[in-house]
């Protein structure tokens, strides 16, 4: 019996793995973050913009880690950048001490949009701020992007970010390609600067949004909609014009209707155009009521027999 509990336990050893490595694997293609201080908060804005490689099966169940201390704002999913939304999508929230799990549930597409507001050390004019990458998943392309803010100065980041230009809302931007991190392997970014001000970003007089958010695809905006509603209420206009002076053509083409011909029927006979008068039938002049002989040429009238 002992040797028989043996074999049995040597099987279940043997075919446990299998169960386990049954959990699809999950890899993510490209990873970009952006870094945006003291945007529309006084506090960090962190977006991942997350793109799931193709050989990972789908629909599946995400867990992604994000700071305890931070809010998250929005998950979205979509099959492009341009075209993830927040529509239908289920998530949970746990939080722990050091790292709240988001579980997003069914993933269907993709991409993965996850922003959250997170903790900006400030002292006086001072700014500090050290992100992590929580590297649950190994990534083929590991990409940062630091928005610098309004009347901030002396930008100083460990790994540096090399590359700079001016981007969305006429902003300074820093930015650096890290290449491929696998997973466990945990990734950091420290953050220095100073800022004279405690102006947001977004409410600067200064800053004019791009051109390409307004017209970016999947963006909804009032001015689209009105513009559509004034094309349809001018198509609208047109057509009743149309109606109308078909209707105004049909009835000048048939002409007055018996109606209106009795209508005017009296008229004529007011006139004296009555159908009993008579007239000399040798001088043509017209006799008066009671008259026997023309009064005209004295012809005798004939009466009954025109």
């Amino acid at each position: 019996m002992r040797k028989l509990f043996f074999i049995l336990a040597l099987i279940a050893l043997f075919f446990l793995p299998i169960g386990a490595g049954a959990k699809p694997e999950i890899k993510f293609s490209s990873v970009s973050v952006q870094l945006w201080p003291e945007f529309d908060k006084p506090s960090m804005l962190v977006i991942y913009e997350i793109a799931l490689s193709a050989d990972t099966a789908l629909p599946l169940d995400l867990n992604f880690r994000m700071p305890a201390a931070g809010t998250l704002h929005v998950i979205a999913v979509g099959s492009t950048p341009e075209t993830v939304s927040d529509t239908g999508v289920v998530y949970e929230v746990d939080a722990g001490s050091l790292w709240s799990t988001v579980s997003i549930k069914s993933v269907s597409q993709r991409v993965i949009r996850i922003e959250y507001y997170d903790n900006l050390e400030k002292q006086g004019n001072a700014r500090h701020y050290l992100y992590r990458w929580p590297s649950d998943y190994a990534v083929d392309s590991f990409a940062i992007r630091f928005q610098m803010p309004v009347d901030a100065s002396g930008l100083q980041t460990v790994p540096a970010l090399n590359t700079s230009f001016t981007g969305d809302f006429g902003l300074t931007y820093y930015a650096a390609d890290f290449g491929s991190l696998p997973a466990g392997q945990e990734f950091t970014l420290e953050v220095d600067y100073q800022k004279t001000t405690d102006t947001l970003s977004v409410s600067s007089p200064n800053i004019q949004p791009a051109e390409n958010l307004a017209n970016a695809t999947g963006r909804v905006t009032l001015a689209k909609y009105v513009l559509w509603v004034l094309g349809g209420l001018g198509i609208l206009l047109i057509l009743f014009a149309l109606a109308g002076g078909l209707v105004y053509w049909q009835g000048r083409v048939r002409g007055p209707s018996a109606e209106a011909r009795k209508r005017h029927a009296p008229r004529r006979e007011a006139n004296g155009e009555q159908s009993g008068a008579i007239y000399c039938h040798q001088c043509g002049r017209r006799a008066q009521p009671g008259d026997v002989f023309c009064r005209a040429c004295g012809t005798r009238l004939r009466r009954g027999e025109q």
